[in-house]
């Protein structure tokens, strides 16, 4: 597994994750843990962190959950994602926790999402391994 530094990635980071500040700290085979911080450009109305923003850190551990496992040039997307909130998020560092519960050509994962030691939110997505002649 590697911890800190630079990842190598087989898609270029999306244009979203420096917006929301997402970075990849941690990535394995079928885990990965990525953070963001809090920032009231990412709250709605009553000051928490809004419900989308943690959706896409969330959506993006399970991405790169999911890329550590595919050969690369291989592409990938979400077909179904549920997301629990458990707690509002008003301060820190928000880490998602990923980790891909069976490989295969659809990979169901789970995600855990911390804030301050504290269970925040979970999530359970299901990615699809596009064929080759799939695509965009």
């Amino acid at each position: 597994m590697n911890k800190g530094g630079e990842f190598k990635l087989p898609f270029p980071p999306p244009p979203i994750w420096n917006l929301l500040g997402i970075e990849v700290v941690e990535m394995g085979d079928g885990y990965s843990k990525l953070i963001m911080p809090f920032s009231e450009k990412l709250t709605q109305p009553y000051g928490i962190v809004h419900g989308g923003a943690v959706f896409t850190l969330a959506d993006s551990a399970v991405a790169v959950s999911v890329a550590s496992l595919v050969e690369p040039n291989r592409k990938f997307v979400t077909i179904e994602m549920k997301i629990n909130f458990l707690e509002p998020i008003k301060e820190g560092i928000i880490e998602a926790t990923a980790v891909v519960l069976r490989k295969g050509r659809i990979m169901p994962a789970e995600v855990d999402i911390i804030n301050n030691q504290e269970l925040v939110a979970k999530a359970i997505a299901t990615y699809i391994i596009l064929d080759e002649k799939e695509g965009f």
